[in-house]
């Protein structure tokens, strides 16, 4: 099971190194570019159609949990401002000056929703919140917008929502980059879909015996390879491999010579145009051997869902729609799958960064085209209210890393624009964000060397010129933190901010709202506080840590082999953990359930302090220090040593794991280090 489950893993990473062969064809380019020439010339005689930006402001979000929320309610339509509202409602959570828009759009289902948010800038939370969209909702005077939730069974109620400090108006998009957006519109024709279905939620691909004859018969008779039980799964990918570049010559032979086959093929093509399903291996043989517009129907009518974040599957359909499209041709498919696979716009259930980055824009392929690259991409990137969902808008991050990989021309002049929309007065505010964290997305996927310093340099400066909302939380990345505070904020400003996070969490030692940070002692390099301080029946305050601060930090200071253990090696950073108004949480007892039973009945938790050590190499190890100077070391990396005692004498147990083992120490030890059991 676990070399089946080991091989998985391995097929979906593989997965990024594969399939990178061309999306457009030489023999394809030069009638590509006609349709491209003919698209330029009703660019260039037509009007430029006047865009406005989404419907923005500034205001303050709001989030409380009460068992009364018509209470809270009734006194939230009084409060102006809400801060006057902590005294009555201590739990009350606000987050002060923010970007903030409003957007209509619609469901699958042909539900109307209005959706109200605000933006992740530095540490700050972005915050979001939907409602049922009525005209009511709509109006423009409407200072205050929330939405409730309670849970089946839950006595709480969780309120959030926005109090504006003006109503939302809406700006003109500039005339130069109204000309990209029309340039865009024109060149992808947004208002043809590339899926006949794309208004109903896809489903997955299931195996259908009609389909799966022919498929099945030709990997039985082309001997596909299979994996044995126990069998070298490295090995069993690279036979796949092997027999999958031989699949045109395969099914050449079988369409020619075997009459199994082509019937087999034929039957499955009909059922599937009529029934209006496909897969892929379908979707190549009716390509290769009967026609490509067929091919691509079938395609068309079978939008692929990402199992995981990982799956690629999505996005090598839409390479093979937009090759496909490009051979017909079908330009209006080719370039709305080609912007696709681009921007990783695909459907999954599921998507993270780690995967997205991982994949290619293919960006270089567009590049053979005589196409106006840079109107094409910042055109698709302009933010504007697109009531008709008819714009193509492309992924802010995708185009900075499109761009990152071209040539010193190309990165210039993507650098000069984005400089100029970000210090352009007439640009709404909500563009310069998205333009300023496009520029933050180049400057990570460029490669080291001078260029990264100056792009590095110039978002420094630009941020400076950014309207207030949005700078305000750049010179000050914990300012949600901060605010959060009130009148503690000097007293939290007194130390270095390392990080900072508002939200909910499992862990350990707490679960619920809490704010958390990594703070220091200024003139301290290696002693850092890790603190979680809990907010669901009050927001706990930064006073609960300072009044303990001290006694904790001695205790730490003068203790030998804690001190022993920190100069035995550079670099060694201490994190002393504070959850509420204690060093050591026993939060649910879940913090002591891996402790072996008889030690932990010999010891006292009561004033213990949890910390843990960091070292260069990204290791880290967790310890609990005990009242009467009792060291207990828990869990610790493979080849973890202390000063005396290499790994094996510090290990007590091995845990197997999916990935990897777990070690587990529990051994204790005195304040000069010797160990006692």
């Amino acid at each position: 099971m676990k070399k089946i489950t080991g091989f998985i893993i391995f097929l979906l990473i593989s997965q990024f190194s594969l399939s990178q062969e061309s999306v457009i064809q030489e023999k394809d380019i030069s009638v590509l570019n006609q349709k491209i020439d003919s698209l330029k010339k009703v660019f260039a005689t037509g009007n430029i159609p006047q865009f406005k930006s989404l419907p923005q402001t500034t205001g303050d979000y709001f989030d409380f949990k009460t068992s009364s929320p018509e209470v809270f309610i009734a006194a939230l339509k009084k409060a102006t401002p809400l801060d006057s509202l902590k005294k009555d409602f201590p739990n009350l959570q606000v987050d002060k000056e923010l970007l903030v828009i409003k957007n209509n759009y619609q469901l699958n289902s042909g539900d109307k929703k209005l959706q109200i948010k605000s933006f992740d800038i530095k540490n700050s939370r972005g915050h979001k919140i939907s409602l049922e969209y009525t005209d009511s909702l709509d109006r423009g005077n409407l200072k205050f917008y929330y939405s409730s939730y309670r849970p089946k069974g839950d006595s709480i109620t969780s309120i959030r929502g926005f109090y504006l400090k003006d109503k939302f108006t809406q700006q003109e998009i500039p005339e130069k980059y109204s000309r990209w957006v029309n340039y865009t519109d024109i060149m992808v024709q947004p208002e043809e879909q590339i899926f006949y279905n794309s208004n109903t939620m896809p489903g997955y691909s299931l195996r259908d015996k009609n389909i799966d004859s022919v498929v099945d018969y030709y990997a039985k008779v082309t001997n596909k390879p299979e994996l044995e039980k126990d069998g070298d799964w490295k090995a069993h990918r690279m036979e796949l491999e092997q027999w999958e570049e031989k699949r045109g010559a395969y099914s050449d032979s079988l369409f020619k010579n075997d009459p199994e086959f082509k019937s087999l093929l034929s039957h499955a093509l009909e059922y599937a145009e009529e029934n209006k399903k496909s897969n892929g291996e379908l979707e190549f043989f009716t390509a290769r051997h009967i026609s490509k517009k067929q091919a691509l129907n079938l395609m068309r009518n079978n939008q692929q869902v990402g199992s995981c974040s990982f799956d690629n599957g999505p996005v090598n359909q839409q390479k093979r729609m937009a090759s496909l499209a490009a051979e017909i041709p079908n330009w209006s498919v080719f370039i709305k799958s080609f912007l696709n696979v681009m921007n990783d716009n695909v459907s999954r259930v599921a998507n993270s960064n780690i995967a997205s980055n991982a994949r290619s824009t293919y960006i270089e392929e567009l590049l053979k085209l005589d196409l106006n690259l840079k109107d094409l991409l910042l055109g698709s990137s302009m933010r504007i209210s697109d009531s008709k969902n008819e714009h193509y808008f492309s992924d802010g991050g995708k185009i900075g890393k499109a761009f990152a990989s071209l040539d010193d021309t190309y990165k210039d002049q993507f650098e000069q624009s984005l400089e100029e929309l970000i210090k352009d007065e007439e640009l709404d505010s909500f563009n310069k964000l998205h333009f300023y964290n496009t520029l933050n997305n180049y400057h990570y996927f460029l490669e080291e060397g001078p260029r990264k310093e100056r792009v590095k340099e110039n978002i420094e400066h630009l941020g400076q010129v950014l309207p207030w909302e949005i700078r305000s939380r750049i010179e000050n990345p914990h300012k949600e933190l901060t605010d959060l505070l009130g009148d503690e904020k000097e007293a939290l400003e007194s130390f270095d901010i390392l990080d900072s996070s508002i939200g909910s969490i499992y862990s350990y030692s707490y679960d619920g709202d809490c704010w958390m940070a990594t703070i220091k002692d200024k003139e301290e390099e290696n002693l850092l506080y890790d603190l979680t301080m809990p907010m669901e029946d009050g927001i706990t305050p930064l006073s609960n840590f300072l009044a303990k601060r001290e006694d904790l930090k001695k205790q730490i200071k003068k203790h030998p082999f804690i001190n022993e253990i920190m100069e035995a090696e550079t670099g060694i950073k201490l994190y002393l953990l504070f959850t509420e108004d204690r060093s050591f949480s026993k939060y649910n007892k879940r913090s002591l359930e891996s402790i072996p039973v008889k030690l932990r009945e010999t010891l006292n938790f009561e004033n213990a302090i949890s910390f843990y050590f960091s070292y260069p190499n990204r290791k880290s190890v967790r310890f609990i220090l005990f009242e009467n100077n009792q060291l207990l070391l828990l869990r610790l990396p493979k080849g973890y040593e202390l000063p005396g005692y290499d790994f094996e004498a510090l290990l007590s147990r091995t845990e197997k794991g999916f990935l990897s083992p777990t070690y587990h120490s529990y051994r204790l030890f005195d304040e000069n280090g010797v160990m006692l059991n």
